[in-house]
């Protein structure tokens, strides 16, 4: 009886080790792409910009730390000046505060330029030097809260900051 159950065991186990062997794992990874065939913009060495940041608060009267991050604008025609605004004001809105809370405004810049929702333009020969072909020089982008100092209330407060960028239909 014992060699019999030693046999069972055994046949048990292999079926046990060949059903581990044949095992497999299903990974499924979505991707995606936001494509503009004309142009886009990317942190200064091609990479995406993040798709959040953390503005740090500061208590004692600083209020919020700035973000800052050097972009270029990716191109396939450098002879076209390029037109940059915001979508809509930027704002950190109070999401879980405390009652009374109220927006924080935010100001944006791109390379020392504050932007608004009405286009600013930038000249093609000022953005593109051909150091590196398609690519605008690496400029500062700037987000900070407008008049610094302290928040009143505590909580959680966000804000989307949504960039516009166009190339103007005509070569300057």
């Amino acid at each position: 009886m014992s060699h019999m159950f030693k046999k069972a065991a055994l046949a048990v186990a292999l079926a046990g080790a060949s059903l581990t062997a044949q095992a497999a794992v299903e990974t499924n990874i979505t991707v995606w792409a936001n494509v503009d065939p004309t142009l886009s913009l990317l942190k200064a060495d091609g990479t995406a910009l993040p798709d959040a940041v953390q503005l740090v608060y500061r208590a004692g009267g600083a209020g919020l730390s700035s973000w800052s991050e050097d972009v270029r604008i990716f191109t396939n025609d450098t002879e076209k000046d390029v037109s940059v605004r915001l979508a809509a004001d930027a704002v950190l809105r109070p999401d879980l505060a405390a009652p009374g809370a109220i927006n924080v405004p935010l100001t944006v810049s791109l390379n020392g330029r504050a932007l608004e929702t009405t286009p600013i333009d930038f000249a093609a020969d000022d953005l593109f030097d051909s150091a590196i072909p398609g690519a605008s020089i690496a400029m500062p982008l700037r987000v900070q809260q407008t008049v610094s100092g302290e928040i009143n209330f505590a909580g959680l407060y966000s804000g989307t900051v949504a960039l516009v960028v166009s190339q103007n239909t005509a070569a300057p």
